[in-house]
């Protein structure tokens, strides 16, 4: 069944310890490149926190293959904006996640990177909003 749909992930910077964003229960987020226009890795969280997420013993494989590549890396978190009457419900950020997983590629994550599985959503658009969003792709469109 197609139901044609849009998501807004409107991206924020994550600076400074006492900035909101570390407190969001059901986002987005990647680690960057210092410099470059370059997404790390790419994750999610719902019902944990983006702080709780950012812990090394949380993902001890991620952070050792970010730390091959740089110890100066930045967090970007994204807030779900849905159409009216939709829920953002877990499955829905799983897919949203993985879509944007298997179109990057970041070279830190593993999983959707070479087949979604059951992450799929026939019409769904996911569109990347926001300054702190590093890529001139902005669109991503799940074909089924």
């Amino acid at each position: 069944m197609r139901e044609d749909f849009s998501v807004k992930l409107r991206w924020h910077h994550c600076v400074d310890d006492d900035d909101p964003c570390w407190g969001y229960s059901r986002a987005l987020y990647a680690y960057l490149a210092p410099v470059k226009a370059a997404i790390y890795y790419l994750g999610k969280c719902y019902g944990t926190t983006v702080r709780e997420r950012w812990n090394y013993d949380a993902k001890r494989d991620v952070w050792d293959c970010i730390d091959q590549r740089t110890k100066n890396h930045r967090p970007i978190v994204a807030e779900f904006e849905l159409p009216e009457g939709m829920n953002l419900t877990k499955e829905l950020v799983d897919d949203i996640e993985c879509l944007l997983i298997f179109r990057l590629q970041p070279p830190c994550n593993v999983q959707c990177k070479e087949s979604r599985g059951k992450h799929r959503r026939p019409g769904m658009k996911v569109v990347c909003v926001g300054q702190a969003w590093p890529l001139s792709e902005k669109t991503f469109k799940d074909a089924g």
